[in-house]
């Protein structure tokens, strides 16, 4: 259900957290308040529940929060401010839902942590907004694994599924199964699913330790089909020029898929691969449809 950008956020959240602590913090009221309703709703989404719909009472629960500290701009009343807007984009709320959300907390805790976090989201959000029906940002590609693949508007033609990744990201490996399944679904299809990263000056969840390579593109990239087969990549990969966390796709946290339309456009953006609420497959599929490509198989 978490979208790349929600994973930033909720992870933003968690480090504001890390970073605010006394060395032996006393938990205040609204601490303790906002850790429970985060449990009670993190219960609904292990349970399956990932309408808006189903969160009603949370989200009630939320404002009554906000109201029993109304006036009070701590960090700990800002952090429930900020909760309730990644719930709300984690849920797929109306984008119009989701930046009041966020806005409010911008607007209401000036300053704090949580303020800054939103105003990142916003700022992402607007360039996801403004990305997705437009000509897909151009990658230039320094090594990828099929052979003399430089750029990406060489794939124009084909539905493109772009996952930005890297080797230390332990969310990105995990959702390894699910783009494995992805790519073998559409096999012989005009579909591509390519993994894009950039030099990170290290190598990691290859060998016990890191392997490092600062100062040694050249070894990275030679690593790489080492680390395809160790980690059964079955698609292609490749190394872009830009970096991974591209601003042009507006990809603040990795994982993040976007999705490209035979004819160059970006059709969705900020997707989480490992996300089964996501569908890439039957995102994907519709494109097919809508431009009369070819379909994989029926299941029989």
């Amino acid at each position: 259900m978490k979208s790349a950008l929600a994973l930033f956020a909720t992870l933003a959240l968690l480090l504001t957290r890390l970073v605010a602590a006394d060395p032996a913090p006393a938990e205040s009221p609204a601490a303790a308040d906002l850790k429970a309703l985060e449990a009670r709703a993190d219960a609904k989404e292990r349970a399956g529940k990932d309408q808006p719909a189903d969160f009603a009472g949370e989200f009630a629960a939320y404002d009554a929060l906000l109201v029993k500290y109304l006036g009070q701009k701590s960090e700990d009343v800002a952090e429930i401010a900020l909760s309730k807007a990644i719930l709300c984009w984690e849920l797929g709320c109306p984008p119009a839902a989701v930046e009041k959300c966020f806005r409010a907390v911008t607007s209401e805790f000036p300053g704090t942590k949580s303020a800054t976090t939103a105003a990142r989201m916003l700022k992402n959000n607007a360039t996801l907004a403004a990305l997705v029906g437009k000509p897909a940002p151009e990658l230039h590609f320094k090594w990828s694994s099929p052979a003399g693949l430089t750029t990406l508007s060489a794939l124009k033609g084909k539905v493109v599924v772009i996952d930005f990744w890297a080797t230390w990201c332990g969310p990105c490996l995990r959702a390894f199964p699910e783009v494995r399944e992805n790519a073998a679904r559409f096999a012989g299809c005009p579909v591509v699913f390519l993994g894009v990263t950039s030099i990170q000056g290290r190598v990691s969840n290859l060998e016990p330790k890191r392997i490092d390579t600062k100062g040694d593109p050249a070894r990275e990239m030679a690593l790489m089909p080492r680390f395809m087969q160790a980690k059964n990549m079955t698609w292609p990969v490749a190394f872009s020029e830009e970096n991974v966390f591209n601003p042009d796709y507006g990809v603040s946290g990795i994982p993040f898929v976007a999705i490209i339309t035979p004819d160059g456009i970006v059709r969705h953006a900020g997707l989480n691969p490992g996300d089964k609420h996501a569908n890439i497959g039957g995102k994907v599929e519709a494109i097919l449809r809508e431009y009369h490509l070819p379909l994989p198989a029926a299941k029989g």
